[in-house]
Order: structure tokens, then C-alpha cells, then sequence
């Protein structure tokens, strides 16, 4: 299994004009994979700046004219309040433009594509566009005996090996010991951090495997 996957929405709402990626796509954290329409976004990147501005000048005049006892302090203060709500709204403007480029959250793969041209996605419905896939590290899953499960520790060796192909091997670590028992089976779970995969045509998410301890009977 992997340690990431996640599908990928989009966080305002918008028609996607544009898709970068495929299924496949190797892609790296922050690439765009889908791009929404922008002229909305950026006509109120715009208004905002223009309101900035104008409330700068304004706090400035209020400034100067303060300097010289020509204005009040509650003059000055009403200024510098409306040029920094007007920064803020800036700000609130630029971050949903930069909301309209659709980006993989980590490095990985794109190993499903939904998103259409033309598809009109709304924020609150959360609809998944993408799928991204970290193809490493990879983690295997395995359950041992409470009884074989004396002086194994997390840090430990282990060699993860491909039941479908028995020479693809590849060296891994404990990374992690459940601290309780399944009831049931008697058996704690226990989760290995494979190291660099060498052969990633063969070790991959979702493949069977066997996950052996060096110098123990322990499956």
C-alpha cells in the first residue's frame, strides 16, 4: 500500500478550462493539473487593487494632514482601517485567482483523471477530479502472532519479497507495532516501510506480498 493517495478537488467554484495531465502523469508537489476560467477571478484581483490603492492614498492624505494638526487621530485611525480592510480584500482576491489553478498536493502519480473541458465543478460539492498516488514509500501490512511477536521492534530489518515474482526483493524497516492484540486472531498488525523500490514495475500499491525478518522464523 501507499503512504498518500488523495483525490483532488477543486476549493472555489468555476468552469475548468484547462487539463494538464493525464492518467499516468508523473507530477510533482504544486504542478498544475487542471486550470478554471480566470477572467472572473481576475477582474476582482483588479477591482480589488484598484480599491487598495485608492485607500492608500487616502490614509496617506490622512497621515500628512494629521502630521500638520489639520485632521483628527479618529480621521487617521478610520483610514488606516479601510486601507487595511482594502489590502486584506487584495490579498482574499489573489489567493482565489491562484484558486483556479488545480494543484497535485505531493509528488506522485495521477492514477485516475474525472476532470472534463468544459465542467462546471462548485466548491461545496467537493467533487473529486483527480486521483494522486505517491508510489513511494510504499508500506506492506502484515499480521504476526502475539506469540512470534517477542523482540520485534520498530526499526527492525525486513525484506519484502513479490509472491508473483520471488527474486524482485527489496530491504524494508519496521515502522510500525499496533500496541493491541485482535481479539480474535490473536494476531497484531504490524506495518513495514519499504526502502527504494527497485523494481517499480513489480512492487507496486495493491501487489501481494511476503514480508520476511532476517534471522527469525517470523512470517
Amino acid at each position: 500500500m501507499v503512504d498518500q493517495e488523495v483525490l483532488v478537488s477543486s476549493r472555489i467554484t468555476g468552469i475548468i478550462e484547462r487539463i494538464s495531465v493525464d492518467r499516468g502523469t508523473p507530477v510533482v508537489k504544486g504542478q498544475p493539473l487542471a486550470t478554471l476560467d480566470q477572467r472572473e477571478a481576475e477582474s476582482e484581483v483588479r477591482q480589488a487593487k484598484e480599491d487598495m490603492e485608492l485607500r492608500r492614498a487616502e490614509f496617506e492624505r490622512a497621515r500628512a494632514l494629521s502630521g500638520m494638526n489639520l485632521a483628527s487621530v479618529a480621521d487617521l485611525d478610520t483610514a488606516r482601517a479601510r486601507f487595511a480592510v482594502a489590502s486584506a480584500a487584495w490579498d482574499k482576491a489573489k489567493t482565489l485567482r491562484d484558486y483556479t489553478v488545480i494543484r497535485a498536493p505531493f509528488a506522485g502519480v495521477v492514477t485516475d483523471k474525472l476532470a472534463r473541458v468544459g465542467q462546471k465543478v462548485v466548491d461545496i460539492q467537493n467533487q473529486p477530479l483527480f486521483k494522486v498516488t505517491a508510489l513511494e514509500p510504499l508500506l506492506a501490512r502484515i499480521y504476526v502472532s502475539d506469540r512470534d511477536l517477542a523482540g520485534l521492534k520498530r526499526g527492525d530489518p525486513a525484506e519484502v519479497v513479490a509472491e508473483n515474482a520471488p527474486k524482485v526483493r527489496a530491504s524494508a524497516r519496521v515502522e510500525y507495532i499496533s500496541p493491541t492484540v485482535d481479539v480474535g486472531s490473536g494476531t497484531v498488525e504490524v506495518i513495514v516501510r519499504v526502502g527504494h523500490n527497485p523494481a517499480p514495475a513489480t512492487l507496486r500499491p495493491g501487489v501481494a506480498v511476503q514480508v520476511r525478518f532476517p534471522g527469525s522464523r517470523r512470517p
